[in-house]
């Protein structure tokens, strides 16, 4: 959930948003685009970031969220050449941004990265907008300065999202009219969606998270609270599937299953995670299988004796298998075994996972099969531990690691 930065630092480069006037300020997605880039810029690894305004700002009030960062603030007047803002690069070379845009941080990465003056076109034609300056050369962000530098075309870029699991177009907006506020809005929000998904999070889930997003995005409430809400929401499912209460529990289960992608997508839209977050796979492990052994415990409880207690141990037993083989993946092949190749990303649309889970139960119990459709699955579970503990296995003896 918690967004990825890259390892290495930027200490040679000054990170410089040109934030005078409104639209920089304007609140897009829940933070402002002044704040947005500030996160951009720090999940880049650029340490030293100015804001030039034509107001008085306090540094603490534009959302950095590391201990690291080196914020400050400069005041110039709306119009006169950046170069007026007095800013102190010591020799680094400065990476400039209109707070206007927004800006996927692909664009900001490869910045980051370049050895020689880049700019990247935007409109109006012409205008430096968002560029790599050299040391001591601000003063050539004009309107028709940078012709000689390399020009960076987003459409050159990689399309390639590995956090994303899928293909992204590089994101490069004008946000400064309330037309385009909205636009940016929307695409954003539908960008926190990542690609290789099980069904129900691919074409049932989505519409419902994204307007509770939507709904949060404004206020103050955090990943970790939405993180924290459901696990509560969960336990409470829990202690009523113990009892048999399966018409109030399996809402609250589906509830739980959205509150799950929306704290996540709420981290990637706010370009900040939370602590709880960066754990939540444990917690979600543990208050997902209670789930499993109240209904095997109802189950056993309602008549089918052993029966339910096999099937409950396989659920979790399975369970168990399945989250040991996705932990593995990562350090022995380097990505997940759902990006291995297209065949493990098409598996992933149909394998066991809590939210599939969750709508076979819901399906079986308006049918009058709840016993039934626990048993399918336990055994769906059982067969997605297989195939994931055998495709790790293959993946390992046939060097798939990624180099």
């Amino acid at each position: 959930m918690t967004q990825t930065p890259h390892t290495a630092t930027a200490p040679s480069l000054v990170g410089l948003i040109d934030a005078r006037g409104e639209p920089p300020w304007r609140i897009v997605a829940g933070i402002s685009l002044v704040t947005r880039l500030v996160r951009s810029f720090e999940l880049e690894g650029v340490q030293r970031i100015a804001v030039v305004s034509d107001r008085a700002v306090e540094a603490s009030a534009l959302g950095a969220t590391r201990s690291q960062t080196q914020l400050s603030t400069l005041q110039a007047a709306k119009g006169a050449p950046l170069s007026e803002a007095a800013l102190d690069s010591a020799g680094a070379d400065v990476l400039v941004v209109d707070g206007a845009l927004v800006v996927d941080r692909r664009l900001l990465a490869a910045l980051v990265r370049a050895s020689a003056p880049t700019r990247v076109p935007t409109l109006p034609a012409g205008s430096v907008r968002l560029a790599r300056v050299p040391a001591g050369e601000l003063a050539r962000c004009g309107e028709s300065a940078g012709a000689d530098w390399i020009v960076l075309e987003p459409d050159d870029l990689p399309t390639w999202d590995l956090k994303m699991r899928g293909h992204q177009d590089v994101l490069l907006r004008d946000a400064s009219t309330p037309e385009a506020v909205r636009e940016a809005e929307t695409l954003l929000v539908h960008r926190t969606q990542k690609s290789v998904m099980d069904w129900p999070a691919r074409w049932i889930d989505p519409p419902v998270e994204n307007a509770l997003v939507r709904w949060l995005a404004p206020t103050r409430v955090g990943p970790d609270g939405v993180t924290g809400f459901g696990a509560a929401l969960a336990i409470i499912a829990a202690v009523l599937l113990w009892h048999g209460w399966l018409v109030s529990a399996l809402p609250l289960m589906l509830l739980v299953g959205w509150l799950d992608g929306v704290d996540g997508k709420l981290a990637r839209l706010r370009l900040k995670g939370g602590w709880v977050g960066d754990r939540e796979s444990v917690v979600d492990f543990f208050v997902e299988n209670a789930w499993y052994v109240a209904l095997a415990a109802w189950f056993h409880a309602s008549g089918y004796d052993e029966a339910a207690l096999w099937a409950g141990g396989i659920f979790i037993a399975a369970n168990l298998v399945d989250e040991l083989a996705y932990t593995f993946a990562n350090p022995l092949l380097g990505r997940s075994l759902d990006l291995l190749t297209p065949a493990d990303g098409a598996f992933r649309l149909v394998a066991g996972r809590r939210n599939v889970y969750v709508w076979y139960l819901v399906v079986a119990f308006l049918a009058g099969f709840a016993w039934e459709g626990f048993v399918l699955c336990a055994g769906w579970a059982l067969m997605t531990a297989l195939v994931h503990a055998v495709r790790l296995g293959v993946g390992v003896l046939r060097g798939e690691a990624q180099k």
